[in-house]
């Protein structure tokens, strides 16, 4: 694919936040130039199974998703974390390079109930620490990939419904067949825990069916807090 239809818009802001905050966080990076974004809805992770017993573990979530060049990052950054109507929201916002996923791939993505798996963040010149790590699996298998992330150190994740096309005649991606009712799971975690956690959720589908799902891991830049976390409280 041509790159240079992505050279003016190389970062990919992602910002993670309460539901019905998302119009003001538009508001605000279209006000610091951005060109807009695009909103999908998720859910939080409960804390334990018990939690989801007691029918407490859907918290919604709203993610705003906005392509920028690498020149409007911080400006637009900041209009989102000194926004009025974001002062008491709670959440997160971080960047990934877009241009990453159009450089030649080290190494295939993982497949759950397989043994590969390959850290894709050492081109990053911009690394926060973090990583964000994601996990495509089929509907239902959410709650176990971040019940496996909590044991290896994970604090939590967010939960996006989605599908794949329907068709049988449809090719496989990594030895997955792409069919509807899947389940996108994104976790931000320590880039030092990182490998422990992406280990620790392929031993838990271990025994289930080749192609169950992925695992990739992407290099974070530029990570903040929003609203009230920005005091801790």
């Amino acid at each position: 694919m041509n790159t240079s239809l992505y050279e003016n818009a190389g970062k990919l802001l992602i910002a993670v936040m309460e539901k019905h905050t998302c119009d003001a966080a538009v508001s605000a990076v279209r006000t610091a130039g951005a060109p807009g974004g695009t909103v999908l809805m998720g859910r939080g992770t409960a804390q334990n199974k018990w939690l989801r017993l007691l029918g407490l573990d859907d918290v919604e979530k709203e993610l705003l998703y906005c392509l920028l060049p690498a020149s409007r990052v911080r400006s637009v950054m900041n209009a989102l974390r000194d926004a009025p109507a974001l002062a008491k929201t709670r959440g997160i916002m971080f960047t990934i390079d877009v241009l990453e996923a159009f450089r030649p791939p080290v190494s295939a993505p993982a497949v759950l109930s397989q043994s590969q798996e390959e850290s894709m963040s050492d081109h990053s010149p911009e690394q926060s620490g973090y990583e964000l790590l994601s996990v495509i699996v089929n509907n239902g298998g959410a709650d176990q990939v971040m019940d496996a992330a909590r044991n290896a150190g994970a604090t939590g994740g967010t939960v996006i419904h989605a599908r794949g096309t329907a068709r049988p005649d449809d090719a496989s991606f990594f030895g997955i067949t792409i069919v509807p009712e899947k389940e996108f799971v994104m976790i931000l975690s320590p880039r030092e825990k990182s490998a422990r956690i992406m280990e620790s959720i392929k031993a838990e589908f271990r025994d289930a069916e080749p192609g169950s799902g992925i695992a990739f891991r992407t290099a974070v830049e530029s990570f903040e807090t929003l609203g009230l976390l920005k005091n801790g409280k």
